[in-house]
């Protein structure tokens, strides 16, 4: 075997790795969401407004972020609604409606904010540094598929204007973010940030 049949064999190795972590994680979303009374998408929705409710306020940014049309989102918003999980409200132009999740909805989200426990709890048996290097790999990834146009809104630190890769000498913190003007360790790489704007390059 050479050594760019042997890469290429890894590489297809590590995209069925994930493809199958991304099935698991899909089964177990579907498990938690119908504990609730929820579809997958009205689970996410539920959590996108719970965890970063002021970038994510109107149906148009939710289904941006998990690519689906605006009516597939706007029906998932519409069931939330009649839940009484979510309510509208006009926005400052009086022209957008703005999602807020009522205080049942809140209830919802808490109990839904530990559907991925089983994962945490399977990589909190790695070390702290595989742990790390995996984050800013996987979010390699990410920014390199949303170069590419196959995912859209990822708000990470290397897809982000402000990251600067390898911009400072400690190995524990080689990155530099220039919004907070301070050193990125591996570990604290965001992977939803809500001061994220997109890079240009």
């Amino acid at each position: 075997m050479t050594g760019t049949e042997g890469t290429a064999d890894l590489d297809r190795r590590l995209a069925d790795a994930l493809e199958r972590l991304g099935h698991g994680m899909r089964s177990l979303a579907q498990r938690t969401a119908r504990g609730h009374g929820l579809s997958p998408l009205q689970q996410q929705a539920v959590l996108a407004l719970f965890r970063q409710p002021e970038v994510r306020r109107e149906v148009g940014a939710l289904a941006l972020e998990f690519d689906v049309t605006t009516p597939t989102m706007s029906d998932a918003v519409a069931a939330l609604e009649r839940k009484e999980l979510v309510s509208r409200s006009p926005g400052k132009d009086g022209r957008r409606r703005l999602l807020t999740l009522t205080p049942q909805g809140e209830e919802v989200a808490r109990g839904l904010s530990t559907w991925d426990d089983p994962l945490t709890a399977a990589l909190a048996g790695l070390p702290v540094a595989d742990r790390a290097t995996t984050l800013q790999s996987l979010l390699d990834v990410i920014a390199g598929l949303q170069r590419a146009g196959v995912v859209s809104v990822m708000r990470t630190c290397p897809a982000c204007r402000f990251f600067g890769r390898d911009e400072h000498p400690d190995p524990i913190a080689p990155h530099f973010c220039h919004l907070l003007r301070a050193p990125l360790p591996l570990t604290a790489l965001r992977t939803d940030c809500p001061e994220y704007e997109p890079a240009t390059r």
